[in-house]
């Protein structure tokens, strides 16, 4: 079928012709193996947080004296409180509670500063994780420089029966937080069919996902300008990629969240002898068949690469009501695909729909950003791994 050639930004517009773990510091003795198979209201009776009259008892977590207090606790949940998440992550896969939704919540006035991202692959079908950040921050950032990876790389296990027709439900759920200080980006969504020991994922290859819902999160200082001289670099896949990078993701919305300073210096063995890098990072990047998502009310500002990218198969998109300014190498939404390389030829991204956006300035040029722009590249470039 003839593509279509992306037309002025209106509402019914169409671009393109349509045709798709660090390990949980150990509980009080013998905690896990108490909690497991009880139902939740007694599990939630064994982790309630430690008071100083009841610090002995199960669950409590290890103080450093006699009258001491806890050490500092940035994320709550089922009245336990962590240190970082993945703490979180490791309690809730080791207790493996029966209730159908899991509010982790981050501590009033807490400071949270990781300095690893977090990778997620606790799942249960039919139990949502919400990330609720109070207005609150987490900020990778230390001395100057960005902690490696995303803040959340989501890659829940959800087995092999899942395809673009029939995805796994997503089950995630981030709300009212600004993320900044990461290297490769935010929220990284990607399933995988089992957690494996090398963290592969599978997204859009043999596992899909369906459902994920971001609100009201600032994304913020992200990518590599700032990384350390030899930690971005193509070879590695260390360089920013997305505020939000999704793989095998559909019927899923971004909405009222903002993205300022997303951006990459050089990225060395890139093309274009790396400076082609800050092209690289993009506020929220739809690969491998990540289809029927909804971009809406979002505002983009200071972003090296173009806003929004759809890459492989990743089809019917809604863009809409989204502000941008100083942000994109060529347009608002840009479309890329691979068929170059004969071991993982691409396929084009068509159908997406974009309209009603407030279209600004290209990163660094007083030039307005297009609309819409496609690629088709030949040569050989690997995935974003990152």
């Amino acid at each position: 079928m003839a593509r279509l050639e992306p037309q002025h930004d209106r509402g019914s517009d169409v671009a393109g012709a349509k045709p798709g773990a660090a390990a949980m510091p150990a509980p009080a003795c013998g905690l896990v193996d108490s909690l497991r198979g009880k139902p939740y209201a007694e599990q939630r009776a064994l982790v309630q947080p430690a008071t100083k009259q009841g610090a002995n008892r199960p669950g409590a977590r290890a103080e450093t004296g006699a009258g001491a207090e806890a050490p500092p606790a940035q994320f709550e949940v089922l009245g336990q409180r962590f240190a970082t998440l993945t703490e979180v992550h490791d309690f809730l896969l080791a207790t493996q509670p029966e209730v159908p939704e899991i509010v982790v919540r981050w501590t009033p006035g807490a400071a949270a500063r990781p300095r690893a991202q977090t990778l997620w692959h606790d799942y249960k079908p039919n139990q949502r994780i919400v990330l609720d950040g109070y207005g609150g921050a987490v900020n990778g950032t230390h001395g100057g420089r960005p902690t490696p990876g995303y803040f959340l790389s989501y890659r829940p296990a959800v087995g092999d029966q899942t395809s673009a027709d029939r995805p796994a439900a997503a089950n995630l759920d981030v709300r009212n937080i600004t993320i900044r200080g990461f290297a490769s980006g935010g929220i990284e969504i990607s399933p995988q069919q089992q957690a494996g020991t090398d963290n592969r994922w599978d997204g859009g290859h043999s596992a899909f996902v369906s459902g994920a819902h971001l609100q009201g999160v600032r994304f913020a200082d992200l990518g590599s300008k700032h990384s350390a001289p030899g930690d971005a670099t193509w070879a590695k896949m260390r360089f920013g990629a997305g505020g939000v990078m999704m793989r095998g993701v559909s019927d899923s919305t971004i909405e009222d969240c903002t993205f300022r300073g997303l951006e990459n210096g050089i990225v060395p063995g890139a093309f274009n002898e790396g400076r082609d890098g800050p092209k690289l990072i993009h506020a929220i990047s739809m690969n491998n068949q990540s289809s029927r998502n909804t971009i809406r009310n979002n505002r983009f500002d200071t972003v090296s690469g173009d806003a929004i990218r759809v890459s492989n198969g990743s089809n019917d998109n809604v863009i809409r009501g989204n502000q941008s300014h100083n942000a994109g190498d060529k347009a608002l939404v840009s479309e890329w695909h691979n068929v170059g390389d004969p071991n993982a030829p691409q396929a084009m991204s068509t159908g997406t729909r974009i309209g009603g956006n407030t279209i600004g300035s290209l990163y660094g040029r007083d030039k307005r950003a297009k609309r819409y722009h496609s690629k088709e590249s030949h040569g050989k470039r690997p995935d974003l791994a990152v």
